[in-house]
């Protein structure tokens, strides 16, 4: 790794407090950028907007979408905004080079009818990882969190006599309380009485665990979901962020209000709440389609007799 990468990367972590997660994309980001320099006799110190925007276009030439892309650059302009603090340098040559024109999908999410199927406790049984199981989807739903917040739990995490969670460093390494219902406590409560048949010598702390005693993991949650859906009989393109999609668009749809959602989430910015309003406008089109008499264009007038005119 080229040592400004590591000296950035460290910054990340250590001054930012940003997730190991991004600390990594990032690092890996501006590592191939120093690649790509080191082939044309440049590096990360004498590069400018004309090598980043070259950069970017055989990123694109290699087949990486608009999200990708945009992350390149990203990663790109939190590095030189770091060597800017540093005092090195004058200016931050990432900032002038646009990005790509994102590509803004839907969430993903399960109807509310579909949760009842997918969280029914008939589903599963009094096992360990059963218990585990449904305890696990019900506080990702109750609570929307994204599933790398739900495995870091600990239990100490868990506040049951308020009925709310501590979410230690979540994205843009702040913490903050969220509340959980009822069904996610009564499952909490019957997990936790099995859990020391799960634990381990690594176990001590963590609140979800898996066969081995160990801290679950992320795939280990997708596999679990997964395996839910199918015996449950539904799409099985769901993904644990659909169940945080899920909590925030049944959240909407219901009349909280959207600065409230935001806060539970953890996002930095009213933006990035806002697509779920788009979500909700549409739930109102179809009822009002489906339920008013004049919604559907181009229908058959009648007189006041209910004659056709």
């Amino acid at each position: 790794m080229h040592p400004l990468v590591e000296d950035f990367t460290a910054y990340l972590a250590k001054v930012r407090g940003r997730s190991p997660r991004t600390v990594l994309a990032y690092g890996r980001e501006v590592q191939t950028f120093a690649d790509f320099l080191a082939g044309r006799d440049r590096d990360l110190i004498s590069a400018g907007k004309a090598e980043i925007r070259s950069f970017i276009f055989e990123l694109k030439g290699r087949g990486l979408g608009s999200a990708s892309l945009a992350r390149a650059l990203a990663g790109l302009r939190s590095f030189y905004r770091w060597r800017l603090k540093e005092g090195a340098g004058d200016y931050n040559p990432a900032v002038q080079v646009a990005g790509p024109k994102a590509v803004v999908r839907q969430p993903l999410f399960l109807t509310e009818r579909e949760m009842d199927i997918l969280l029914d406790p008939e589903a599963d049984g009094a096992e360990p990882l059963k218990l585990r199981d449904q305890a696990l989807l019900e506080l990702a739903y109750s609570s929307g969190l994204r599933v790398g917040e739900l495995v870091g739990l600990d239990q100490d995490d868990l506040d049951m006599g308020r009925g709310a969670l501590l979410v230690r460093q979540g994205k843009g390494g702040k913490d903050r309380l969220v509340p959980f219902g009822q069904p996610a406590a009564e499952a909490l409560k019957a997990y936790l009485a099995v859990r020391p048949l799960l634990a381990g010598p690594e176990s001590a702390r963590a609140l979800f665990l898996g066969r081995r005693g160990r801290r679950l993991g992320d795939r280990e949650v997708r596999r679990v979901l997964a395996a839910r859906l199918t015996q449950a009989g539904l799409d099985g393109a769901f993904s644990p962020h659909s169940l945080r999609h899920s909590f925030a668009t049944h959240m909407l749809s219901a009349g909280a209000d959207l600065k409230a959602i935001g806060e539970m989430l953890g996002h930095t910015s009213l933006a990035a709440t806002q697509r779920y309003t788009h979500l909700d406008l549409e739930f109102l089109r179809q009822a009002y389609r489906s339920a008013h008499p004049r919604a559907k264009a181009g229908q058959d007038k009648k007189g006041a007799h209910g004659e056709l005119e």
